[in-house]
């Protein structure tokens, strides 16, 4: 897990899956194993960096507030909290995605893809 977080392939450990700061490459250039199947398969990772940066929003909300009450553009502080903790934890975050999808057994080799409804042995 920790290796895909830094952007190592989950699979062989060699390979790295992101191409630039955000966009992760279609296949691990060692491996093979196929990142992304479907569209939106990013889309639980968006989830949970959202999550994080609403909780890290009420977190220095509820801080703030307390030490110094409501005060003149504290609703900047609390955006650019949210904004930084978003742009700063997606990453990482992505990669826990791309290792929980391997580990679910979604991130294979494009051989590798077992068909649901192909023919069954022994019938």
């Amino acid at each position: 897990m920790f290796r895909a977080i830094r952007g190592i392939c989950p699979n062989c450990g060699e390979g790295r899956f992101y191409r630039g700061l955000w966009g992760v490459k279609p296949t691990c250039e060692v491996c093979g194993v196929r990142f992304e199947r479907d569209t939106g398969a990013w889309l639980g990772a968006l989830v949970i960096a959202y999550t994080a940066g609403i909780l890290a929003v009420l977190l220095v909300a509820a801080v703030t507030i307390i030490l110094w009450g409501l005060y003149h553009s504290l609703e900047w502080v609390l955006i650019a909290t949210g904004v930084l903790t978003i742009l700063l934890l997606y990453r990482p975050i992505k990669g826990f995605w791309v290792w929980s999808m391997w580990a679910a057994g979604l991130v294979v080799r494009d051989d590798e893809i077992v068909d649901p409804g192909g023919p069954r042995t022994g019938e």
